[in-house]
């Protein structure tokens, strides 16, 4: 199933594909219970230019660690932390859902968490509704209420460290 997936960092060059990937699951994923004052947002923050910033670490906050699922040279995921232990992004190309990349990611970006900060207990992230049950599969629990910020609803979770590496 994931014989020909490499996880890996990503290059500032890859930061095209990145938005492309981002930008294309807008429409029928993350716009999912999102105001069109929040499709702005998911759209502004995914402008190439912003993303190899980020990627470069030349803005803050910047995403470290990040990471990228390539099949057949093609970016098919991308998974981000920023504040050190809260994961940001993940995405997986819609024709590839279901097949255990956002997984992969996840357990790469907990993975990077745990290198850079070892006592770590727990990471975090903001489900958008779409994804809550892919979540809830990989172990994370919700810790709060679900929020609403400027027409962009989430889930607040939880996973601890050792459940992941």
């Amino acid at each position: 199933m994931h014989a020909d997936i490499v996880i890996r960092e990503p290059l500032p060059a890859d930061h095209l594909e990145i938005a492309a990937l981002i930008e294309s699951l807008i429409p029928r994923y993350l716009a999912r219970e999102v105001t069109p004052e929040g499709v702005a947002i998911l759209r502004a923050n995914a402008q190439p230019g912003l993303i190899g910033a980020r990627l470069g670490r030349l803005i803050y906050p910047h995403w470290v660690p990040a990471c990228v699922a390539v099949s057949g040279g093609r970016i098919v995921g991308f998974g981000a932390v920023t504040y050190d232990t809260h994961i940001t992004q993940v995405h997986v190309a819609e024709d590839l859902h279901g097949r255990g990349i956002g997984s992969l990611l996840v357990r790469a970006l907990v993975e990077g968490v745990h290198e850079r900060h070892p006592r770590a207990q727990s990471v975090t992230l903001n489900a958008a509704p779409g994804a809550l049950v892919s979540y809830l599969r990989m172990g994370f629990v919700p810790v709060g209420p679900r929020w609403t910020w400027r027409g962009i609803t989430a889930q607040p979770m939880r996973i601890r460290v050792s459940d992941l590496i």
